[in-house]
């Protein structure tokens, strides 16, 4: 299990996890992590999140998305979706296969972004998994 005893921006400390949260009267679990429950308004604890899911749903981003957008000058369509990871749903950004080819119950596995100079990690996204290892 990841650990999240220090845990900075949106993965755990080891970096090998999304940080997410646990409510700890009504067990909702959350993605960020927050302090609060959004259901119940009970406190939280924070929980690495499972390292693999399956996409729930997914689209095309087909146009360049207005300001503050500050992709490449040469736009080209991305796929996001949403993960279901058990007891949570994440959204982010779908790679490993083109455009097109994503379907709903396909397997992905999480790959973090590199920590900045503070050793805070801001962005992930989710990779096909095809049964290789991570």
């Amino acid at each position: 299990m990841a650990d999240t005893s220090t845990a900075r921006g949106l993965a755990a400390a080891d970096h090998d996890a999304l940080l997410g949260a646990r409510c700890t009267a009504c067990d909702v679990q959350i993605f960020p992590a927050q302090a609060a429950c959004p259901r119940c308004g009970a406190p939280t604890a924070d929980c690495a999140l499972p390292e693999r899911g399956v996409l729930w749903s997914w689209t095309v981003q087909r146009f360049r998305p207005k300001p503050p957008y500050e992709g490449p000058d040469e736009f080209e369509p991305y796929v996001v979706g949403y993960v279901d990871l058990g007891d949570v749903k994440v959204e982010g950004r779908l790679d490993g296969r083109p455009v097109d080819a994503w379907t709903i119950g396909d397997p992905v596995r999480l790959e973090l972004g590199a920590p900045d100079d503070d050793g805070a990690v801001w962005t992930y996204r989710w990779i096909a998994d095809d049964g290789g290892a991570s």
